[in-house]
């Protein structure tokens, strides 16, 4: 793998502040976007705290929720954390988008390394459902142009009529990701890249094959333009809000390309991160009455194969000038 410098360099001759940000190692892919995580590249990710992000200009924000209604409920359940912690994640999302018609919660994912690492000794399959082998360090975002209908289409059909589906999906809509930590974030916090600094020959398509369907997402090549951000030290009662696809195409952000990373100034034992992301849709508009009533999340049903979180295989695409 190769260490590559970015266009920050020139901040390494200036004083910097923890305030400031940090030079961190993020994990981008080939520059013909066939491999996966070979070009290391040091960029300085500044500091969010006390700075103004929104999700139409940025793609992201930071906002709270009140994560002590969660108190008695194992967010490692999924039922229990559906019960406990969706409902808080659809307020957040129809606070942050007033405009907003329905809020749908159809997925999550646990992330919390030492908790993987003892279920999956002696090559045992791990017993928490939806939980991932850890954070996340390739640079990606989590949707394609087209993997956004795609995907709202698939969640949808089990319960709505094709008529009514077409009807929604022909307003905005959006896919939006709430990133909850349930304890102090102290190491491997998550990094985002200000939409503005993004660009179609940034990414290439990355197509996931699971058992029972393919999905697509964008898998990110290195440029000396990307501008990160993240946000020190997140505590419970915080939240994440990423906006990784919008349907529409007006110039407002549309994608949040994002990963983890390591955090030079984490102290060398500081705890693992534990976090839950919330995936969810936002739609917009005047949809048909009762739209959305009947919706289960797909990995709440029994012996759903969308309780598996990674796919079989994948396959890239080549770049070009479109998302």
């Amino acid at each position: 793998r190769k260490l590559v410098g970015s266009v920050s360099q020139l901040r390494h001759m200036m004083p910097l502040r923890e305030a400031d940000g940090v030079f961190a190692d993020f994990a981008y892919s080939s520059e013909d976007g066939q491999t996966k995580d070979a070009c290391i590249r040091r960029c300085f990710v500044a500091s969010g705290r006390g700075k103004e992000r929104t999700l139409e200009r940025d793609g992201f924000a930071l906002s709270t929720l009140p994560f002590h209604k969660t108190s008695g409920f194992d967010l490692y359940d999924p039922s229990q954390c559906s019960e406990a912690l969706y409902p808080l994640a659809e307020e957040v999302l129809r606070r942050a988008f007033p405009s907003s018609t329905r809020v749908l919660v159809f997925d999550h994912i646990a992330r919390n390394v030492d908790r993987y690492m003892a279920e999956t000794n002696a090559d045992q399959k791990s017993t928490t459902p939806m939980l991932a082998p850890g954070p996340a360090i390739s640079v990606h975002g989590d949707y394609t142009v087209r993997s956004g209908y795609t995907r709202s289409r698939s969640l949808l059909e089990p319960w709505e009529s094709e008529e009514r589906i077409n009807k929604a999906l022909e307003q905005r809509f959006a896919f939006v990701n709430v990133w909850v930590p349930l304890k102090k974030v102290q190491q491997n916090p998550l990094g985002m890249v200000e939409w503005s600094s993004q660009r179609p020959r940034d990414v290439v398509n990355l197509k996931f094959i699971y058992s029972h369907r393919v999905g697509e997402i964008y898998r990110v090549l290195p440029s000396e333009q990307h501008r990160w951000v993240y946000y020190k030290d997140m505590e419970p009662g915080e939240c994440l809000l990423l906006k990784v696809f919008d349907s529409a195409d007006d110039g407002r952000a549309r994608f949040s390309l994002h990963a983890a990373f390591h955090d030079p100034t984490a102290a060398a034992d500081a705890p693992s991160r534990e976090s839950i992301e919330l995936r969810c849709i936002v739609f917009f508009g005047d949809l048909p009455a009762g739209f959305g009533d009947s919706f289960i999340a797909p990995h709440l049903l029994p012996n759903s194969p969308d309780q598996e979180v990674a796919p079989k295989r994948v396959e890239a695409s080549l770049p070009s000038d479109e998302w």
